[in-house]
């Protein structure tokens, strides 16, 4: 998780669920995972939509965060006024077809904490909190998502020491 940027879109008595956001895998393409859901399709391969690893539970599920104004009737889940969730690969296509959300990032994964443990690691400074911003969420250019984070919390990432404690 160093350097990880996290959406965070369920968190409750029972424990809590997000995704990385700033960490694409290498080497594929969105258009890598359509061509196996609907190989018969062309496939436009100049559209540049990166996969992200969006945590290590459940790496074979796919999992599509967008903003609100796409909806798949009874699949996409609204976490709240700027961001939705969908995880039906028929959004992949409508992504491909034209007709998908206007910002997405599609996620192989996600990160999950048992009841209390992220409150525990908050308390512990292993993370730091901030709002979720779309401009900050759906931004393509992952390499500076981490110190976009740090600036809305107005922290210079130069601040950070490689060593920690506590005094």
């Amino acid at each position: 998780f160093s350097r990880s940027v996290i959406y965070l879109i369920s968190h409750n008595e029972k424990g809590a669920m997000g995704f990385i956001i700033n960490k694409p895998i290498e080497d594929i393409q969105l258009t890598d995972i359509i061509k196996v859901e609907k190989s018969k399709k062309n496939i436009d391969n100049n559209q540049n939509h990166r996969v992200l690893f969006g945590g290590p539970v459940e790496l074979k599920s796919g999992f599509l965060l967008h903003s609100t104004e796409y909806e798949i009737r009874n699949t996409t889940l609204k976490i709240n006024n700027q961001f939705c969730l969908t995880n039906d690969s028929k959004a992949l296509l409508d992504i491909h077809d034209g007709k998908g959300p206007v910002s997405s990032l599609f996620m192989l994964g996600y990160a999950g904490w048992s009841s209390g443990q992220l409150e525990k690691e908050i308390m512990e400074d292993s993370w730091l909190v901030v709002n979720a911003d779309p401009e900050l969420v759906f931004n393509k250019s992952y390499s500076d998502k981490y110190n976009l984070s740090l600036e809305l919390l107005g922290i210079e990432n130069a601040f950070f020491s490689s060593r920690s404690g506590k005094a």
